[in-house]
């Protein structure tokens, strides 16, 4: 229900030119508290450069050529993408730090339907399918984690019954215990004990000047 986001911080809203292969690659912002919406629109001037423009809940913030080394960055923001832009692309992007892979199942299925050229469909549909592997991840980690547990709890039960195992036969030699014959055992068990110690007593007393 809470699986961390692919994407970093934000969600991506896709808004794309036919034929454009514009995709987020990671959008991050230090600031915890600022939950404002981004976007970021991509245009291509006179000269074929391709220049950005970043807004702030509708408010442009900052603009410039865009580096794909550097991406998009402004104060506590950073953006990255991937893939050829188009003049009009646009991204907008909504703080969400997890997402519910049943949201992202139902988005999987409305996309679909789309046309296959449908630029922003696909980079959605792009999106979805990086969300499930991010889901994927996820459930293998929890079931690692629930299965370390599951053994060590397993441990623990073998361990009770070898315990309960021990206890059982200790009361069960105490209550079918025959006392007249564990007095005889115990009684032969000494005289023998005493005999040994008398002979080890005897043993070494003996040295070669007894004999000289």
């Amino acid at each position: 229900m809470e699986i961390e986001n692919p994407f970093g911080d934000y969600q991506p809203e896709y808004d794309l030119q036919s034929g454009s292969l514009l995709l987020l690659a990671n959008a991050r912002n230090t600031n915890n508290a600022d939950n404002s919406e981004y976007a970021v629109s991509f245009s291509v001037d006179g000269n074929g450069q391709t220049m950005y423009e970043l807004t702030q809940d509708g408010n442009v913030v900052n603009s410039g050529v865009y580096d794909p080394q550097n991406g998009v960055q402004w104060g506590t923001v950073s953006m990255s993408f991937e893939g050829e832009m188009l003049d009009g692309d646009r991204i907008v992007l909504e703080r969400q730090g997890t997402f519910n892979v049943f949201d992202a199942f139902k988005r999987g299925i409305e996309l679909s339907d789309e046309s296959i050229f449908n630029a922003s469909a696909t980079a959605e549909l792009h999106q979805v399918t990086e969300q499930f592997a991010a889901a994927f991840k996820h459930l293998n980690k929890a079931r690692s984690e629930i299965g370390t547990r599951l053994t060590t709890l397993d441990r623990q039960e073998s361990m009770h019954k070898d315990f309960k195992l021990v206890l059982n036969r200790s009361l069960g030699t105490m209550e079918d215990l025959d006392y007249s014959t564990a007095v005889i055992d115990m009684n032969e068990n000494l005289l023998a004990l005493q005999a040994s110690q008398k002979a080890f007593s005897k043993a070494k007393e003996l040295t070669l000047f007894n004999y000289v």
